[in-house]
């Protein structure tokens, strides 16, 4: 049986659904079944779980909790409404440890066909964890965050991205210049998401690439723009003023299949 919830524990996980406390003890929360199913699948470093009564009850939480190595605890809903930031938490909270790697080791990484997704500012949690979602589906190496872009283990990327985190190998970077300018040293093709590019369709990559996404708002900084080897675009139909941008993690969809697709 689990033990029950200690209040030293209830703060030190709740204190996860922050940015600084992730930073701080460099790991984040996996909320729910599928989230810790698909975590053990891919051989994630789970810490701790947290599981309600009612939940533990299930054959399917309790097979989870089994493959489990750390500590189990036991608490009440109320109590674990309090270490999650979902409305309606479906009982079952584990602790992992965060996999950033330093981002000036990616190119090594690539080695001679890997891809990297790279993301400029995009600033919405549920984007960028879709975006790791279709990166890891398409079969990209890497994903790495540029500045203004949404933490990438933030509770809101976590549930987007359905697992994908531990399928990707996953960095932060507090500029792109520099790093594109180490990627091109080894030899890494740069292309980019912009308006002025060639259509997506004519568009023939080489590898290893990488691939930069920019905001709706912004598109690409010119840090970045200035450092590509080629663009590439996504037109939508004309005379349609309604339709004033791509979401993001669409056109990021698309691009992805038309760079790592079948």
């Amino acid at each position: 049986m689990p033990d029950p919830l200690s209040n030293r524990r209830r703060k030190a996980i709740a204190a996860l659904t922050r940015r600084r406390g992730r930073r701080r003890h460099d790991r984040t929360l996996i909320e729910g079944r599928r989230a810790l199913q698909a975590a053990l699948d891919a051989g994630a470093p789970i810490v701790e779980a947290v599981v309600t009564p009612d939940a533990l009850d299930a054959p399917a939480v309790q097979s989870l909790l089994d493959r489990l190595s750390g500590p189990v605890f036991e608490a009440d809903p109320d109590t674990v409404a309090q270490i999650t930031d979902v409305a309606t938490p479906q009982g079952l909270v584990a602790v992992a440890e965060r996999r950033l790697h330093t981002p000036d080791t990616m190119p090594e990484r690539l080695e001679d066909t890997g891809t990297a997704l790279l993301l400029d500012g995009v600033q919405d949690p549920g984007n960028v964890g879709t975006l790791l979602r279709t990166a890891a589906w398409f079969g990209a190496q890497a994903v790495v965050a540029g500045p203004g872009t949404a933490g990438l283990y933030g509770p809101k990327v976590m549930r987007a991205g359905a697992g994908s985190h531990w399928a990707l190998d996953l960095a932060r970077a507090d500029e792109l210049g520099p790093l594109l300018d180490h990627f091109r040293r080894h030899d890494v093709s740069l292309y980019g998401a912009d308006l002025q590019g060639v259509q997506a369709h004519a568009w023939h990559p080489t590898r290893p690439s990488a691939l930069a996404l920019g905001s709706e708002a912004h598109g690409l900084s010119a840090v970045v723009l200035d450092r590509l080897d080629a663009t590439v675009a996504l037109r939508g139909a004309p005379n349609r003023p309604a339709a004033e941008s791509l979401n993001v993690a669409v056109a990021g969809g698309i691009l992805l299949y038309e760079w790592l697709g079948p």
